[in-house]
């Protein structure tokens, strides 16, 4: 069994104390491994306590016996650094910022191999694709799920509509409510997401192929009182829309309703026109290729989240009783309405 060397005056307390005052996490951790060695326990005992291999652990008692307590912080091997110069670093992180067809590589998206393959071609060094990942990382680039950027909206549109509907909220009264109108699907079969496995299992979702079968809705968000309405239709058109407006005006009789929605077909045509104005409901349409600008959308997006992540349903009277149970439990969920279903209007408040 190994043994601390007594020479250098240190015991089970004094390690311990060590240990808690340590300058770095892996002096602290080495020195409660001798601690515990200085207690009686083994290597094999210690090792596990500490999560280290009883090798590691070894080579630190013969560190300590040989050179005392500091030359537990001299590490053999020395601390790695980037390859690349710093001039090439700022080109890589000018590259990388940029689509990779834009240097040439005839894919969608930078991957580790695509970086590897760029700084060879480049810069003429050979990297592990590993190393490639850690040098993007160090230059301050993180994974995310990238969302489309719709070229054809207007700017400037969009800030007058924003504008616009915050000097709106900010003339509010009691009775009053902006009434956030889009329309969604349900699919039967599952919208495959990323998900948890043990490591070697296949990420499987089991499906019954349901093909095309889906769950129509319109829904509307309302703002600020937290409420969700929904209509299950088999189609949207002007007949639906008068009707789910009706339905709008029954759940809120004596209020003041601004309607915002964006501009579909099915929202346009005297049948809508002539519901809108013997409802009383005052119509604020959505500049074009603006969805993140209503709230409607962000419910829209947590109903499958809950619905149709990794899930197929064995059959579509399932789907609309879960849709209609889930619909129903919003009545209890007011903040967390208030808090997911926020339109993006570029700095404007909302309500």
């Amino acid at each position: 069994m190994l043994r601390l060397n007594v020479q250098w005056g240190e015991t089970r307390e004094s390690l311990l104390q060590r240990s808690i005052y340590a300058e770095t996490p892996r002096l602290r951790e080495r020195f409660l491994a001798l601690s515990l060695i200085a207690g009686g326990q083994s290597v094999c005992q210690v090792a596990p306590q500490v999560g280290r291999t009883r090798q590691a652990v070894s080579d630190w008692v013969r560190r300590f016996n040989e050179g005392g307590p500091e030359e537990l912080g001299l590490d053999t091997h020395s601390p790695s650094r980037p390859r690349l110069s710093d001039k090439e670093l700022a080109t890589l992180r000018q590259v990388v910022a940029k689509p990779p067809r834009d240097s040439g590589l005839k894919v969608g998206r930078w991957t580790s191999k695509g970086v590897a393959a760029y700084i060879r071609k480049q810069f003429g060094h050979k990297v592990h694709p590993e190393t490639a990942r850690r040098y993007v990382h160090r230059l301050g680039f993180v994974l995310k799920r990238p969302r489309k950027k719709l070229r054809k909206a207007k700017k400037a549109a969009q800030k007058a509509f924003a504008s616009a509907l915050q000097a709106l909220e900010e003339r509010r009264w009691g009775h009053s409510v902006t009434v956030w109108i889009d329309e969604g699907h349900i699919w039967q079969d599952a919208l495959l997401r990323w998900m948890g496995c043990l490591k070697g299992q296949e990420a499987e979702v089991e499906s019954t192929s349901p093909g095309k079968k889906k769950r129509s809705f319109y829904v509307a968000v309302l703002r600020p009182l937290g409420q969700v309405l929904t209509l299950q239709v088999k189609s949207f058109c002007q007949e639906n829309t008068a009707r789910f407006l009706a339905k709008i005006r029954a759940a809120l009789p004596g209020y003041r309703l601004d309607a915002v929605w964006d501009g579909a077909s099915h929202h346009h045509g005297a049948l809508v026109e002539q519901t809108l104005q013997r409802q009383k409901i005052h119509c604020h349409p959505l500049p074009a290729y603006s969805p993140n600008m209503n709230a409607a959308e962000p419910w829209i997006r947590w109903i499958k989240e809950i619905l149709s992540y990794n899930l197929c349903w064995q059959e579509i009277k399932q789907l609309i009783r879960s849709f209609n149970g889930t619909v129903a439990s919003m009545a209890y969920r007011t903040d967390e309405i208030l808090s997911r279903c926020v339109p993006e209007l570029l700095g404007f408040k909302c309500v």
